[in-house]
């Protein structure tokens, strides 16, 4: 899983998408990763097999081969050694054939842009981003549209269960803390009885790991 050898970036190559895809260049370069990137043509959902906008597929073939020159270029500005591929599909429910398209590429990391395109209830994240990291089929770096940029993952920020542990997470999280020398930080919410408790199973977490980290317990409930 790390260092990331395949990393996935999906785009429709609206200004969202291109905003995180310097994002998805950087962690590339930093571990010699191909950049595999995904568009996907929409189709209708009572019909998958007609596109949702028809039009000679010459066409699509055109505005795509643009898009993907246009980002390649930005690609050999950043990291000329870095290699690059398109891969097109065509699927009613993106965040669905984004899941399958990871899956089917052997896909290390999805890095995606939060923003709306629906619902009120997704203005945050927006629907499509919803549906991949609700059930992720490899680690999943969504980021916001908008945020400031950032060089580099300096402050990791891993929530912790009171009862719970996923060693995965753990993991990924301290090898990339590691490589890229930034702090790993974690964190347990939890009611005011359980603190004590919620503290001790910090302090276990942290010296199972090779680098020092830091600890908090914020209290509330885990939503």
């Amino acid at each position: 899983m790390y260092p990331f050898r395949r990393i996935l970036i999906p785009t429709d190559f609206s200004t969202a998408s291109e905003w995180v895809f310097d994002d998805g260049v950087r962690f590339a370069g930093s571990t010699n990763a191909e950049l595999v990137i995904l568009h996907i043509r929409m189709t209708r959902t009572s019909q998958p097999s007609e596109l949702r906008f028809p039009a000679d597929p010459k066409l699509y073939e055109y505005a795509e081969q643009y898009e993907l020159d246009a980002l390649r270029n930005r690609v050999k500005h950043a990291n000329a050694s870095i290699t690059t591929r398109l891969v097109v599909r065509q699927a009613p429910d993106p965040g669905a054939e984004i899941c399958r398209a990871a899956v089917d590429e052997g896909a290390d990391l999805v890095v995606i842009a939060t923003h709306a395109r629906h619902h009120v209830a997704h203005l945050f994240i927006g629907s499509t981003t919803l549906n991949v990291i609700t059930n992720p089929p490899s680690p999943v770096l969504a980021i916001r549209y908008g945020i400031r940029k950032r060089t580099g993952l300096k402050r990791i920020v891993l929530p912790i269960h009171p009862q719970q542990m996923s060693r995965p997470a753990l993991d990924l999280a301290s090898a990339i803390a590691t490589r890229g020398n930034g702090e790993l930080h974690l964190i347990t919410i939890c009611e005011a009885a359980d603190q004590q408790r919620a503290s001790e199973h910090l302090s276990e977490v942290g010296a199972s790991l090779s680098l020092p980290v830091k600890t908090a317990t914020v209290r509330g409930t885990m939503g």
